[in-house]
């Protein structure tokens, strides 16, 4: 398992290895896997569910 740092909300998640990402942090070093981009899949849902939500047209009052 590779450990890596969230960018969004910092929260340090183990990576498993059938995750999209786990190859490219697998290869990288420590210092550069601090730097690399890297989103937990609650911060994936969570910025889907709000973009969802503004695309949905506004109600009128």
């Amino acid at each position: 398992m590779v450990v890596a740092r969230c960018a969004l909300c910092g929260k340090r998640a183990e990576v498993p290895k059938e995750h999209k990402d786990y190859r490219r942090l697998e290869e990288a070093e420590d210092d550069e896997r601090m730097k690399m981009v890297y989103v937990c899949d609650m911060c994936s849902h969570r910025v889907r569910y709000e973009s969802d939500n503004q695309m949905k047209p506004k109600k009128p009052i």
